[in-house]
C-alpha cells in the first residue's frame, strides 16, 4: 500500500461530480465566505465520522495568531488531498491534485476555492454512505481573521487523520521535515553563501512528542527570523495547548506550518531550491529518524538567525 505522501501527493485529471449553490464572484470573496464554507465542510465531516463509528478528535487547539492567507492556503492544500483520500478510499474517486500556489498574492477567494473542492470530495464520500442529511450554509455579516479560517481547517485535517485508513506516519513527517531542510538550505545558501548541511546526530528512545517540541523550538525561530526578512508568519506558543498524547498527526501539523513559513522566506528573499545531500532514507522511519532530521532543521535555523 501506499504510504500517505504518496497518496496525498498523487494526481489526475479534476472530475466535478456535485452542484453547488452559486458562489459570489471570485473578486467579492472575503474572509468569512471561506468560514462559512468551510464550517459546512466541518459539520459534513462530522456526519461522515458518525456514521463510520470512529473516534472525535478533541485535540486541543493550536495557540497561533497573525496566520497569514498563505499560512491558510497552505493547510487548505492539505485539506483538499486528506479530503481526496477519503474519498479514494470510500467512494472510489479518482486521486486529485490540490495544484500550486498562486505566483502573486494569495486571497481568500483562493483558498474558497481549495476548500469547495474539499466540500466535493466529502460530498462523494456522503453519498457513497447514503447520508442524505444535509448540512445549512450559515450567513455571517461579521469579518473574521485568516486565523480563524487556519484554526477550523486545521481542525478538520486533525479529524480527517482519524477517518482515512492510510493515517500519517513518521515516515510523512520526515519527508515534510526534509521539505523544510530543503528550503532552509537554500536560504542559507542565499544569505550565507553556503547550504551545506549541519551533522546529523542519531539518537534513539524518541517519541513524537518530542519532534513536535523541537520543531516548536524551530517555529520560534522562524519567528524571530521572519521580520527581518520582511515577512509575516503566524505566532504560536511553545508552552500552551500541547496535546496529552503527541500522534505523528501532530508532529506533521507543526512541520507543515514551518514549510508554509520557509516557503515565503525563500521567495521574499529571492533564494533558488537547493540540491542538499539529504543521505540515504532510512528502510524504516521512527521517531528518532525524525527528531534526527529535526535536529538538522534547528541547527540550520539557528545559523541563519545568527547570519541576518
Amino acid at each position: 500500500m501506499k504510504n500517505l505522501a504518496d497518496c496525498l501527493l498523487a494526481t489526475t485529471a479534476l472530475v466535478a461530480c456535485l452542484t453547488f449553490a452559486p458562489l459570489a464572484p471570485a473578486q467579492t470573496i472575503e474572509n468569512k465566505d471561506v468560514y462559512v464554507l468551510a464550517n459546512q465542510l466541518a459539520d459534513e465531516v462530522e456526519l461522515i465520522r458518525e456514521v463510520m463509528g470512529r473516534p472525535y478528535d478533541d485535540s486541543p487547539r493550536l495557540p497561533v495568531s497573525e496566520a497569514s492567507e498563505f499560512e491558510v492556503f497552505f493547510q487548505a492544500q492539505t485539506l483538499f488531498r486528506k479530503a481526496n483520500q477519503l474519498a479514494y478510499e470510500i467512494a472510489g474517486a479518482p486521486r486529485q491534485s490540490a495544484g500550486p500556489a498562486p505566483t502573486g498574492d494569495v486571497q481568500p477567494a483562493d483558498v474558497h476555492a481549495l476548500v469547495a473542492s474539499a466540500l466535493e470530495q466529502i460530498r462523494l464520500v456522503s453519498i457513497e454512505l447514503g447520508i442524505s442529511e444535509e448540512v445549512p450554509l450559515e450567513v455571517r455579516d461579521a469579518g473574521i481573521s485568516p486565523t480563524g479560517n487556519f484554526l477550523i481547517i486545521i481542525d478538520i485535517n486533525r479529524q480527517l487523520n482519524l477517518l482515512i485508513s492510510t493515517t500519517i506516519r513518521s515516515a510523512d513527517v520526515y519527508e515534510e521535515v526534509s521539505f523544510a531542510v530543503v528550503y532552509t538550505a537554500g536560504i542559507l545558501a542565499r544569505v550565507t553563501g553556503s547550504g551545506e548541511l549541519p551533522e546529523a546526530v542519531f539518537e534513539g528512545h524518541k517519541r513524537p512528542s518530542d519532534n513536535y517540541r523541537q520543531l516548536l523550538e524551530c517555529i520560534e525561530i522562524v519567528n524571530r527570523i521572519a521580520p527581518k526578512a520582511g515577512v509575516s508568519v503566524l505566532g504560536i506558543s511553545s508552552r500552551r495547548n500541547l496535546p496529552d498524547d503527541v500522534e505523528p498527526g501532530h508532529v506533521y501539523d507543526i512541520a507543515n506550518i514551518l514549510v508554509a513559513d520557509l516557503a515565503m522566506l525563500a521567495k521574499e528573499l529571492d533564494a533558488e531550491r537547493a540540491r542538499p545531500a539529504l543521505g540515504p532514507t532510512p528502510k524504516h522511519i521512527f521517531p528518532s529518524h525524525v527528531y534526527e532530521r529535526t535536529g538538522v532543521l534547528l541547527k540550520q535555523l539557528q545559523q541563519l538567525e545568527a547570519a541576518l
